[in-house]
This record gives structure tokens, C-alpha cells and sequence, in this order.
């Protein structure tokens, strides 16, 4: 990896207390990919496209209320439908193309850490913003309030390959096996009485970043957020090209993540008292405030819905979704940069028909919505290194972004949160997917008469399964009868009763159910 911004600096991890190391994770799936943001820019257009992971109504007007209203979250709480939203990762092609980079969600950590044990919830309303849009270089001149640790370090970033490597606070490293895992630390310290401040000063991070105390202005401690949102930058095919977060941030610095709250407030307020410091292996089924809203199958009952705008923003695209300019610093980017006219929300509004059925978060089918899943999550899990896995990230070190040991790279199938996609077949579907009859066959799997997606009777029968007059989807009594299964008379979806009786099973007179 390249240490530029580092390379006066010792890496140190700090050791956890025992009593900072409880935690809770949540893996959720995206619900939305879109040009939307409640908070920076309620009611309008956004300047730049977001993956959007949590309640199923979230949009441009969205609020604590409308938020609760939601019929479902893309997380595994269901009591939780707050929204979560980071920057949607492109890959600029020499030709000035740009290639959507595959992801599937994020995993939102709530960390108990502080000295200050008397941790309170996020109240209703409660919104924040972490990271710098516009940052294209490391600012080591910005410092946390009483603290020499530079505000930047709340950015991070690691390259997963098989065995660990050390986190950066740029986009260094992007060839990446198992994935590039993005990073940010949330404020945790707040005023007490502004729900919400356009320049974020109603919070401050504590004096370790994700640790310490709370300043005298924001004595306010509360959970600690962290977002890990993983990209499969290895499934792009790479050309001489560059890696570019859709508000035109080819440097990785100006990564973001937006939180708003939509908890049921009893439930988060008893996780917190509950939680917050005892639940030292993070899974959230050990909490028990969670256990009656928690959804295993949360990305089967609440998929991805189809942006509620209607412009572009998956696959390859002509240019970055609004009208982004890429920058690469050192200087930081511009308003004309970054935000150079969004444009007029109704213009791209989709009809307002289409904006009911997408709040209810059903699929819509044959909406041009593609998630593209990274392979490493379906493909590699087996084998990748984990990120934090059942471990909460390390206390960060003074000088650097955390680094995190072998012993806690074990992670990337909970990472990318891999599911189900109904839109299967609009997608470049992974090679291990792609699997002929014949190449199963001399590969030593099944039969080469087998179909995908189903079998042949005959190649049943000549790999030893069944009998040849079996049927695909129904066995017919004559080959039962012939394979030394049931008897002739028996017929498919139910026995007689004269069969019954001819086998030696029930009564002549019995009926079928009776």
C-alpha cells in the first residue's frame, strides 16, 4: 500500500478495555440507489447519486415520522428504520464512460465507547453527516477539539487480500482480491438541543475520534456510528482507468456517510441501557431489546426498489449521475465542482403512482433497478480475510486509522450482505454461475444430460438417480412401480385406496385424507 499521508507517522492500534469492546452490528441490504438526500437537501435534487440502506419510504422529503411509517427496513431490525446513505463508487473508463462498482449494503456498527457510561439514545428527528464531500488530500491541520488527532482520520479505507493490510485514509490501494472496504466514524457527542445544524456543529466527535470525552460545548455522549460499505473493485475490468465516488471523488478523501434516525424510540433507548457496554460479541440477536423485530430474511422481505427518480444511475453510464466534474486535489474540490445546479427535482420525478408502490418496497417487476452483488461475497467468503466479523473495530490510535489484526480480517460474507436478486437476469452474472451441463460433467458434477435449472429423466437414470420414466417435476406410478417404489395404482399427488390395500397399506375403504 502507499503510506504518503503516513509516512511520518508509527501506526499504533490501541488496545481495548473490556468494558469499550460491546457493540451491536447491523447487516443491511440497499433499499435504494439514488440522487436523493432528506438532510443536505431536503426536497430537491442531490448533487451526487447515494446507495441507500434502511427504511423502505426514504425520500427527497422523508422525516422522523415518515421514516417510522415505513413498511419495512433493508436492515435486520425491523424496529429500526432509520436510513442510512454513503456515496455510489464508479469506475471512469478511458473513454469517459463510467462503470457502476458492484455493492450489496453496508454493515452499521453501534459502538459503546467513551468514558462517559451514561451513553443516551439518538432522540426522535436526530440527523447527522460525517466527512467532507469536497476533501481531495488528507488535512492534518484540522484537529478534534481538545485533541492533536486530525478531524481526517474519521475516513478510512482497507484493501482486502488474504491476509491483513493496513488501512488508509485515501483510496491508495485499488486492487483489491477480496474487495475495498470503506470507512467513517460518526460524531458522538451532542449539544442537547439541535436535532439538526446544516454545518454539523450541532455534534463533535470525541477526543479519540471513537473514544475519550465529550467536549464541554457537546456534553451530550452517545453511541458511536461506523459504516463499512464494501465495493468489488476486482470485478471491474480495469483499463488504464480510475475509481471515482459519484460526487467526482477520485481520491477517496472526500468519502461520506449521512445518518438519519428512525428507531422506535423504546427500543433503541433499551438497547442502549442494555447493550451499549454487555454485548460484547456485536450479534444482534443477543440483544434482547431487538429479538421481537429481528428479520433474518430482512434483504429477501424488504429488496431494493427502483430509484424514485427517473434518470440513470446503474451500470455504465455516459457520465456521473447530476453534473459532477472528477477532481483529484490536492485542493479541495468546488461548489461549481460538486454541485454545479442539481436541476429541478419534478423533472425526474417518476409518476407519483410509481412513488406509492415504491414506498411500500415491493418489487416492481421489470423496473430497470440492477444490484450488482460483489462477487467476493458469494465466491471467496470461504476464503477472505475478515474485516471485523464478531469484533467491533479497535479504539483508533492518535496518529492513524485503526488496523486491525489477522485475527480480525475474517468477515467479507457479512460485509457485502449477499442476497437474492430478482433481477437476475439483467446482471453479468459471476463465472461461477455461468456453468454449462458439460463443463459439470467433466468437472465431476452431475451429469452431462443434466439441464441447468433442471434434470433429464434419462440422465437420472443413467447416473443412477431415479428411473427413466420418472418425470421432471413428477414421478409416474408405473416407473414407482418398476423402481420397487409404491405401486401402479398409486397416482401422482395421492394414493387409492384399492392400491392401499393391494400393498398392504390402510384399508380398501379408507379415503385419501380420511
Amino acid at each position: 500500500m502507499h503510506y504518503s499521508i503516513l509516512s511520518t507517522s508509527t501506526v499504533v492500534v490501541s488496545l481495548l478495555a473490556s468494558s469499550s469492546q460491546a457493540f451491536w452490528r447491523l447487516s443491511c441490504g440497499i433499499i435504494q440507489s439514488s440522487r436523493i438526500d432528506p438532510i443536505v437537501n431536503p426536497g430537491a435534487l442531490s448533487p451526487h447519486a447515494h446507495k441507500i440502506a434502511g427504511a423502505s419510504s426514504i425520500s427527497q422529503t422523508s422525516n422522523f415520522d415518515s421514516l417510522l411509517q415505513s413498511k419495512c427496513t433493508s436492515c435486520e431490525i425491523q424496529a429500526d428504520k432509520s436510513a442510512y446513505w454513503t456515496p455510489q463508487l464508479y469506475y471512469e473508463h478511458p473513454n469517459g464512460s463510467f462503470e457502476e462498482v458492484p455493492n450489496s449494503g453496508m454493515t452499521v456498527y453501534y459502538l459503546g465507547r467513551g468514558d462517559d457510561k451514561d451513553l443516551k439514545p439518538f432522540p426522535p428527528g436526530f440527523r447527522m453527516v460525517s466527512g467532507n464531500t469536497k476533501a481531495r488530500s488528507y488535512n492534518e491541520n484540522v484537529l478534534i477539539p481538545g485533541s492533536k488527532r486530525p478531524v481526517a482520520d474519521r475516513v478510512s479505507f482497507a484493501c482486502l487480500h488474504t491476509s491483513p493490510s493496513k488501512e488508509q485514509p485515501g483510496m491508495t490501494q485499488t486492487d483489491c482480491k477480496n474487495g475495498l472496504r470503506a470507512q467513517v466514524h460518526f460524531q458522538s457527542c451532542w449539544n442537547g438541543k439541535d436535532l439538526y445544524k446544516p454545518d454539523n456543529s450541532h455534534v463533535e466527535y470525541k477526543s479519540g475520534l471513537d473514544n475519550g470525552v465529550c467536549p464541554p460545548t457537546h456534553p451530550v455522549s452517545m453511541m458511536n456510528l461506523f459504516f463499512e460499505v464494501l465495493y468489488g473493485v476486482n470485478d471491474i475490468k480495469k483499463d488504464g482507468g480510475r475509481f471515482v465516488f459519484s460526487q467526482g471523488d477520485a481520491t477517496g478523501y472526500g468519502f461520506h456517510g449521512d445518518f438519519m434516525n428512525g428507531w422506535e424510540p423504546q427500543v433503541l433507548e433499551a438497547a442502549v441501557k442494555e447493550c451499549a457496554f454487555k454485548n460484547e460479541g456485536g450479534a444482534v440477536k443477543y440483544c434482547a431489546p431487538f429479538q421481537p423485530s429481528l428479520d433474518p430474511k430482512f434483504s429477501k422481505t424488504c429488496p431494493e426498489v427502483p430509484s424514485l427518480l427517473d434518470e440513470p444511475i446503474h451500470g455504465m453510464l455516459d457520465k456521473l449521475p447530476g453534473c459532477i466534474k472528477v477532481t483529484a486535489g490536492p485542493e479541495d474540490a468546488t461548489d461549481a465542482d460538486t454541485a454545479c445546479g442539481a436541476g429541478d427535482i419534478n423533472a425526474v420525478l417518476r409518476p407519483s403512482s410509481l412513488n406509492s408502490t415504491l414506498s411500500s418496497a415491493k418489487n416492481v417487476t421489470g423496473a430497470a433497478v440492477t444490484t450488482l452483488t460483489p462477487k467476493v461475497s458469494a465466491v471467496k467468503a470461504a476464503k477472505a480475510p475478515a474485516s471485523t466479523g464478531n469484533k467491533a473495530p479497535k479504539a483508533t490510535s492518535s496518529a492513524a486509522p485503526s488496523v486491525r489484526d489477522a485475527d480480525e480480517e475474517e468477515e467479507i460474507e457479512r460485509r457485502s450482505v449477499a442476497r437474492p436478486i430478482p433481477w437476475l437476469p439483467k446482471l453479468r452474472l459471476p463465472a461461477l454461475l455461468r456453468r454449462s451441463a458439460e463443463a459439470d460433467a467433466k468437472a465431476g458434477h452431475g451429469h452431462p444430460k443434466w439441464k441447468l435449472g433442471g434434470r433429464s429423466a434419462e440422465a437420472d437414470a443413467e447416473a443412477g438417480h431415479g428411473h427413466p420414466k420418472w418425470k421432471l417435476g413428477g414421478r409416474s406410478a408405473e416407473a414407482d412401480a418398476e423402481a420397487g417404489h409404491g405401486h401402479p395404482k398409486w397416482k401422482l399427488g395421492g394414493r387409492s385406496a384399492e392400491a392401499d390395500a393391494e400393498a398392504g397399506h390402510g384399508h380398501p375403504k379408507w379415503k385419501l385424507r380420511g
